[in-house]
């Protein structure tokens, strides 16, 4: 009877504790299980948008092949009308059909295109390019998912009846086609026009039945086919020749092919579509993804139709070579993984950092219990039970509730992870439910004899133990630089809390010296309050230490966070001014594309052209040679007029040599001598030099250095258009002035139009400008650099709706705000631990007359050495961890961007979890102090019991 009585008591006692252990295990379970799932879905969101917009520029996964007839005894086979469209299907159905899974369900039905050989165009009323007649091709593309070609006059090219094969010399059906409104301005054709096709082993007539637009719709098509959209020049043997194209039908295309031998040019373009259901986005499936990619690159053709060989298709009349596989889907994935696993690796940060603080707590609890029951413990260890007996019956005790609140946390958890999505992994739930469940058994254990604090060797031995774990794990985190793997680095995850204990250690050997002082000052008041709250403070200082971890943690990790999304938000900014060289918009595209004035757009005020090429540089003194310099030719004035701040532009003007006019070339045939400005390491190399310039496809010249560009001109957003996305300046010549109009012109070289609004005038208008632009902006042809227009606004809403960034954003804003209310249960559960011996004071002051406002005063004030420590330790961490982590905490990965960004604090998020803390801790210090005027005197103080 009596056991069970004692057995009753003890329940009592110990359900809270009980209670707050089953509501840990929910919290940790349900957050460790449904976040990853949670981010799965942002990141498959993310890589979808990505894959939607690389595919605009082009189709991430494209074959080519071609054909040749087959032989038929001395002739070859005729051409089978009506067929076409059927073999390339085939052979598009046999592209998707060897992709393995995952990759076969995100491809799309294959879009095919046909393309002749280049033929001559003859004939009334063709004219004729510096006295070479034009050259086209016929092409032919099936229907796209952009919509149909827009006629304005005749009408699309129909496909011809299936008409008996005769001999090449009686042909005279003509091949229809049409053309776009430019190509037909270009060559002054008209609708119903004839005109003859001659290329080598083929000819045939044509007629032109219609005109169509390329402003809009079918976006595809004018991708796919440049040249149908506007004739280009192109330089040969002969001269330089108008080229463009014919649209015709897929019977235009087999008419061509029974009129000649006539090799065609086959492609398809597969289209991409990632599952946004999250799984297509985990390392694992882009791992699938990439394996699949290679085997498909390595398909052989016999796969792909079943007849043939390895190396050729054979269909109907055709044999159709081996497809070759352009891959732009690997980059584009590797990009991906690389930035996720960074993302992962700042979520395990927070999610590291609030298991701890939810293990803390877990302890602060099982302080509370086992206080609450030290008399019983007592009375058994008496009655001969082993504390390792008792300790074991903790254990079994917390199993029920730590059990039963990890299957809640489980249920939980499903339903707060998207519908069948996997759950995180259980590694984590585990360890932390493990600490969790042996809370109450290691505080009894590790308080087992000792009432006081730690002996003063033992805390030595401790401290420094934990002082050598911190600074080994610091040290090997620097050396070892960001991590490279996949996963959660726990390295980066475990360090910061050593650093936070190493913070706590430290508030905890300064706090007793500075209270000490403080109740020194506080003696020497007139009031009482003030010297009893610090006299308690100092001497609970110490017991308060898990207290104290538990802020730092929660502090510590908010600040930090703040500071990771501000400097992810100032870095997108850079970023986006990066690709538009910091205006408000820029055309970016071959120096020979660009518009050469865009001032009839209203809205545009200033124009900044800068001219990019690349060279070889060979030293005259001793023949160095420095490969793949970039070279940079814009207006200095012009951009310091645009944009003030600009340090390039500084750097240029203040170099009064770079503006100099330019060395003549020398009567024996020197090269002119340019002037320019260079990079530091490039201008300390070689002081005063002069370089030999060589540069693709353009004549040499001479360039003398004449000073060293400052590091900030390098990060300077102008020369980001020209440079290029995620390219660090190396080597880099600056030319401005005479030099600068002296630059020669590279085709293959990017430059940038940058355009600004006129000061005080109205901002600058996108659409207006990409219409002014829209010839210039028209895709261009195989091999050639496009010119793109650039909106910064646009660039930042694609950079800002990135689901990695957000959520990371979003995993510190949760881990900050739960680690808070932890904080402040905390705190709670520290203060029901001391609250017998603060009511015992509180109620020994009252008998000498203290009225209810000083004790309510008295509460708040004794925990006001705590907080400041909290706010201090916490804020300080967070603040500090950025430059302690170094090389270990990259966070260039996650924005793209040209450089590491500049940590930048979010002092207005930082004052505020400092407000925060203040309301909380002050906050639960009032209500514990207003439920502790209910107890009565005699229940906290008894006759003869000193304070």
């Amino acid at each position: 009877m009596l056991t069970l009585r004692l057995i009753r008591r003890e329940a009592r006692i110990g359900w809270p504790v009980a209670a707050v252990l089953a509501l840990l295990a929910v919290l940790l379970t349900a957050l460790s299980l449904s976040w990853p799932p949670r981010f799965d879905r942002l990141a498959a969101d993310t890589l979808a948008d990505r894959l939607d917009r690389a595919q605009l520029s082009g189709p991430l996964l494209s074959a080519r092949a071609g054909t040749e007839r087959m032989p038929y005894g001395d002739t070859e086979f005729p051409v089978a009308r009506g067929t076409l469209d059927r073999d390339l299907n085939e052979i598009g159905k046999g592209l998707r059909g060897a992709a393995e899974r995952p990759l076969a369900t995100a491809l799309g039905s294959a879009a095919a295109r046909a393309v002749t050989p280049t033929a001559t165009a003859d004939g009334p009323g063709v004219p004729t390019f510096e006295g070479l007649p034009p050259r086209v091709s016929l092409a032919y593309a099936q229907p796209g998912p952009d919509g149909p070609v827009e006629y304005v006059q005749g009408r699309a090219p129909s496909r011809p009846a299936a008409d008996p094969m005769v001999p090449r010399e009686e042909v005279t059906t003509p091949i229809e086609v049409a053309v776009s409104e430019a190509t037909r301005a270009r060559l002054g054709l008209t609708i119903g026009q004839r005109f003859d096709l001659t290329g080598e082993r083929w000819a045939t007539p044509v007629v032109l039945v219609g005109s169509f637009r390329t402003d809009r719709g079918a976006a595809r098509l004018w991708q796919q086919f440049p040249m149908l959209v506007t004739p280009v020049v192109v330089t040969s043997r002969i001269g330089r020749q108008l080229n463009g194209q014919l649209l015709t039908s897929s019977g235009g295309i087999e008419q061509a092919e029974s009129r000649g031998t006539v090799p065609l040019e086959l492609a398809w373009d597969l289209p991409v579509a990632v599952d946004r259901s999250g799984r297509a986005a985990t390392p694992a499936a882009i791992a699938e993804q990439r394996s699949a990619l290679a085997g498909l690159r390595a398909v052989d053709a016999y796969r792909l139709c079943l007849t043939g060989s390895a190396d050729t298709c054979q269909l109907t009349g055709h044999r159709v070579t081996k497809p070759d596989l352009t891959d732009r889907l690997t980059p584009e994935l590797d990009a991906f993984v690389t930035q996720r696993g960074r993302t992962e690796q700042l979520q395990a940060f927070a999610l590291v950092g609030l298991l701890t603080v939810v293990v803390a707590t877990a302890v602060a609890a099982a302080r509370l219990g086992a206080r609450r029951r030290a008399g019983a413990f007592a009375l058994q260890l008496s009655r001969g039970a082993r504390l390792t007996g008792i300790a074991g019956r903790l254990l079994v005790e917390a199993a029920l509730p730590v059990g039963a609140g990890v299957a809640a946390g489980w249920a939980l958890g499903r339903a707060l992870a998207p519908a069948d999505a996997d759950l995180g992994s259980w590694v984590p739930v585990l360890v932390a439910a493990l600490a969790v469940w042996c809370a109450p058994a290691a505080v009894l254990l590790g308080s087992a004899g000792r009432t006081g604090p730690l002996p003063r060797t033992r805390r030595l031995v401790l401290e420094t133990l934990v002082l050598l774990v911190a600074g080994a794990g610091l040290a090997a985190l620097r050396a070892r630089g960001a991590f490279t793997g996949s996963g959660v680095d726990l390295q980066l995850a475990l360090v910061p809390i050593l650093l936070a204990l190493v913070a706590v250690l430290a508030l905890l050997r300064l706090l007793p010296p500075l209270l000490l002082r403080t109740t020194r000052w506080a003696r020497r008041s007139s009031g009482l309050v003030p010297l009893v709250a610090m006299a308690r403070a100092g001497a609970t200082s110490g017991a308060a230490a898990l207290a104290l971890l538990v802020l730092v943690l929660a502090m510590g990790g908010g600040v930090f966070g703040s500071m990771v999304s501000r400097t992810l938000a100032d870095d997108r900014v850079h970023t986006a001014d990066w690709r538009t060289g910091g205006a408000p918009a820029a055309l970016v595209g071959p120096r020979t594309r660009l518009p050469d004035d865009l001032s009839q757009v209203r809205t545009v005020g200033r124009q900044l052209t800068v001219t990019g090429a690349t060279g070889e540089l060979t030293a005259q003194e001793d023949g160095t040679t420095v490969p793949d310099v970039a070279l940079v030719a814009l207006d200095a004035a012009t951009l310091g007029a645009a944009d003030p701040s600009s340090p390039l532009a500084a750097a240029l003007l203040a170099a009064a040599e770079a503006n100099a006019p330019v060395q003549p070339a020398g009567a024996n045939g020197t090269d002119p001598v340019l002037t320019a400005l260079a990079d530091p390491a490039l201008a300390r190399s070689f002081p005063d030099a002069v370089f030999e310039v060589a540069t693709l496809g353009t004549t040499n010249f001479r360039v003398r250095l004449v000073g060293a560009l400052p590091a900030d001109a390098l990060r300077d957003p102008v020369l980001g258009p020209v440079l290029g996305d995620g390219r660090q300046p190396g080597a880099l010549l600056a030319f401005t002035g005479p030099s600068g109009q002296l630059l020669p012109v590279q085709s293959g070289a990017r430059s940038a139009l940058l355009l600004y609004p006129a000061a005080g005038g109205p901002p600058l208008d996108p659409a207006a400008v990409r219409t002014a632009a829209a010839e210039r902006t028209a895709p261009a042809g195989v091999g050639e650099l496009p010119v793109e227009f650039r909106d910064r606004a646009e660039e930042l809403d694609v950079l800002s709706g990135d689901g990695l960034v957000r959520s990371v954003r979003l995993a510190f804003q949760v881990s900050t705000g739960i680690g808070l209310l932890l904080a402040l249960g905390a705190v709670a559960l520290e203060l029901v631990l001391s609250a017998t011996e603060r009511a015992r004071t509180t109620s020994y002051l009252r008998t000498l007359g203290l009225g209810g406002r000083a004790v309510l005063g008295l509460q708040l004030l004794q925990l006001v050495p705590l907080l400041l420590a909290a706010t201090v330790g916490g804020g300080g961490l967070g603040l500090l961890l950025p430059g302690a982590l170094g090389p270990g905490l990259q966070l260039r990965a996650l924005t793209g961007g040209p450089f590491e960004p500049a940590v930048h604090v979010d002092w207005t998020a930082t004052a505020l979890l400092g407000a925060a803390l203040a309301v909380l801790v002050l906050g639960a210090a009032a209500l514990e102090a207003v439920i502790s005027r209910r107890r009565g005197l005699g229940a906290v103080l008894r006759l003869g019991e000193a304070l």
